[in-house]
């Protein structure tokens, strides 16, 4: 009889949800009040080859990334709320060019081409169980841009401080471990 053997793993600290940092190049001012950032799902396409008896999958050969989903606190000037909404409108152009002109032409990180100022990249810094830097892993999100700015909703009625938090959908090209 066969003897089954579990090899232990060199660290069983569990991966800990609120010891991270994060950091949009484009956006320095939402990434000090980053609340909530989420690793986002990624999906292989598969091809279905068919024989007289079944279906059989295949893997495929292209990859899908969800949405980089993030939450802040907004602080009491919207600075962080408006460098997002600023990077969509430029994006979007709704009221005329000049938006998007505007917008590549305020792009403070060294671009190749006006294109590539749409975009930025980001890191998430995954901390470790003591809650600091070393010997943690890094994710690098590549080309990433908003495409969904959530509303906030005003109350007078509320009794209780309740500090406002924004939501924004990012997306990516493709994200990497770097550590």
């Amino acid at each position: 009889m066969a003897t089954l053997t579990c090899p232990m793993p060199e660290n069983i600290n569990p991966l800990s949800a609120n010891g991270f940092m994060f950091n949009i190049s484009k956006l320095p001012e939402v990434s000090f009040f980053c609340q909530q950032v989420n690793l986002p799902n990624i999906t292989l396409g598969v091809a279905d080859q068919a024989t007289p008896f079944s279906m059989i999958p295949i893997p495929g050969e292209m990859l899908t990334y969800g949405t980089l989903d993030l939450q802040f606190l907004i602080d009491e000037n919207m600075n962080n709320f408006k460098s997002v909404y600023n990077w969509m409108t430029g994006l979007g152009f709704p009221v005329n060019n000049k938006q998007y002109s505007d917008l590549v032409s305020s792009s403070n990180i060294n671009q190749r081409n006006e294109l590539m100022s749409n975009y930025s990249d980001a890191v998430l810094q995954i901390l470790n169980s003591n809650n600091n830097s070393s010997e943690t892993k890094t994710i690098q999100f590549r080309d990433i841009f908003p495409v969904s700015l959530e509303s906030l909703t005003m109350m007078s009625t509320s009794t209780d401080v309740q500090y406002l938090v924004g939501s924004v959908s990012f997306r990516i090209s493709y994200y990497e471990f770097m550590a």
